[in-house]
């Protein structure tokens, strides 16, 4: 990330995390009016948003049971905090509309209505949070099949996505995606990106229990852009440890007419590390093989659907968490699930096997996708 788009994204995350925090003050004293003579005191909510930076600040591989707990609790708080804001811009618009109807309705709420906004909205916002986490830890297995006469026999595709092993996603949570995944019986194990964050506490410990996947035709990874937020040669090694092959700008043959090509995520350019480009590894595949283009995010040119049969992508999640999907999809044409490109290609976008920043997902199931390859 370069400078300018760093202080950008820390100038963004500033004015957003002051205006949210003002609003909640605003929601507390609109509520309850005595709590203006203690202003200053709530003024003291605007220090809690330093510790968020705490969350982005440059890390190693180690950390310890205090950090994870502590990064826990910013992360529910500013969760929490982003939830709350998001409905409550709804309700203070609906609020505001009612000017336009001054012979039904008062031009501003009593403090009585207030306290029952507040209220709605904090449950809403508690029962995010609290369901978003249960729902974070209730991985379903998506299933589809395709059906081409290029493979020459049936076989198991497993895709896992977006898993980012970090200060709060640890090796419990890769003990209980392995059993999942070789529940499966898959042939092919691929992994589309964001593979950790920095802060992981024992990464040995994770890559013996990775290297658990069965998968007899090889396991295979790219990069997302998490892997060049944390270093992109650290990430290649030890997702390498982890038993995976690395294919970013590769193309490989990997038996049964299955060929297997991935891209490097587009980060590399501003992480200063040689970008292959997608025509330099579309332009690899063959027409007679059943090709599978390995690609972090689902982004496409005009064209790039002729030269493979089916995409794997990663990095939306899904929005991970409602609202915030009504964000997402704005700027993803692809969000999540299968997609028919021009010429009879597939693009499979997965929601993420993990989650990325607070371990919470709301409206975006997490997935281990199996897709069954047919003859």
């Amino acid at each position: 990330m370069t400078w300018v788009k760093m202080l950008t994204f820390a100038a963004v995350v500033i004015i957003a995390a002051v205006l949210m925090t003002k609003y909640l003050i605003f929601s507390l004293t609109s509520a309850f009016p005595g709590l203006k003579q203690f202003k200053k005191l709530l003024n003291l909510l605007y220090i809690v948003n330093l510790a968020g930076f705490a969350l982005f600040k440059e890390r190693t591989f180690l950390n310890t049971k205090a950090a994870e707990i502590v990064s826990l609790v910013i992360y529910f708080y500013f969760t929490f905090l982003f939830v709350f804001v998001a409905y409550g811009i709804f309700c203070e618009i609906m609020i505001f509309a009612r000017r336009f109807f001054t012979d039904l309705y008062e031009k501003h709420l009593s403090p009585g209505k207030r306290k029952i906004v507040l209220a709605v909205i904090t449950l809403i916002a508690f029962n995010t949070v609290a369901a978003g986490w249960l729902l974070a830890q209730n991985i379903v297995v998506k299933n589809f099949e395709m059906n081409s006469k290029k493979i020459e026999q049936y076989t198991r595709v497993v895709q896992i996505s977006d898993i980012h092993f970090s200060r709060v996603i640890d090796e419990r949570f890769a003990e209980k995606i392995v059993p999942m995944i070789n529940d499966l019986k898959p042939d092919i194990v691929l992994f589309t990106g964001d593979y950790m964050d920095k802060g992981i506490a024992n990464p040995l410990k994770i890559a013996e229990i990775m290297k658990k996947i069965e998968a007899p035709m090889g396991k295979y990874a790219i990069s997302g852009n998490h892997e060049f937020y944390t270093g992109y040669f650290d990430c290649m090694d030890f997702i390498e440890q982890n038993g995976f092959e690395f294919m970013d700008g590769r193309v490989e043959n990997i038996g049964r007419n299955i060929v297997v090509g991935g891209v490097m995520d587009r980060s590399a350019e501003e992480a200063n590390v040689f970008y292959h480009e997608d025509e330099k590894v579309l332009k690899q595949f063959k027409n007679e093989n059943f090709n599978i283009y390995l690609k972090h995010r689902p982004e496409l040119e005009d064209g790039d659907s002729s030269h493979f049969d089916l995409m794997l992508s990663g990095h939306t999640h899904g929005g991970q968490i409602f609202p915030f999907t009504l964000l997402v999809k704005i700027s993803n044409r692809y969000l999540a699930g299968l997609y028919e490109l021009e010429g009879g290609a597939k693009l499979y976008v997965s929601r993420g096997t993990g989650s990325w920043g607070p371990p919470v997902r709301f409206g975006a199931t997490p997935e281990i996708t199996l897709i069954e390859l047919r003859p």
